[in-house]
């Protein structure tokens, strides 16, 4: 089956279905990607309380989050702070620089225009070995930084203080 026959298949995964990664402190599960045929990337991303990512910008692709549980605080370019819970919805256009930390809990859709962070997370990540949150650790930054750089997201530094 080439990819263009994938692209008129109707894809389905039920809940626990999807490639499970271990991204930094995340479980994301794949729901859809370029890979399935689809023209977007769809994951479910589970974050413990206090996960955060550092500031960056996805060069190549827009990026948008829907929260599903939980509450968190979204930094959008350099002065915008969301807070965001359960029903909220939040687009960041590709190059406008984000990032965010949990403050409890949270469970999110996050959608992509499948240009690269899927890959980026594979490869900075790896495959879960069970559907739930990798163990502590700190991050191996240098794997994130390389795998970054390769799929276009430029890392920006910490984020911001809360006000």
């Amino acid at each position: 089956m080439t990819f263009q026959d994938r692209a008129r298949q109707p894809h389905v995964h039920d809940r626990s279905g999807g490639e499970a990664l271990w991204f930094l402190d995340n479980l994301l599960t794949v729901k859809a990607s370029r890979a399935d045929g689809a023209p977007f990337d769809i994951l479910e991303n589970a974050m413990p309380a206090g996960s955060h990512t550092p500031m960056h910008a996805h060069e190549r692709e827009d990026e948008a989050f829907y929260v599903l549980e939980g509450e968190l605080t979204i930094f959008l370019g350099d002065e915008r702070i969301v807070h965001a819970g359960p029903g909220d919805y939040i687009h960041v256009p590709a190059g406008v620089g984000h990032g965010f930390r949990t403050h409890t809990a949270v469970r999110m859709l996050v959608l992509c225009g499948g240009d690269g962070f899927v890959e980026m997370a594979r490869e900075a990540g790896g495959p879960a070995e069970r559907r739930e949150l990798p163990p502590g650790g700190p991050p191996d930054v240098a794997r994130l930084e390389r795998a970054c750089d390769r799929y276009g997201i430029r890392l920006l530094g910490p984020l911001p203080d809360e006000v």
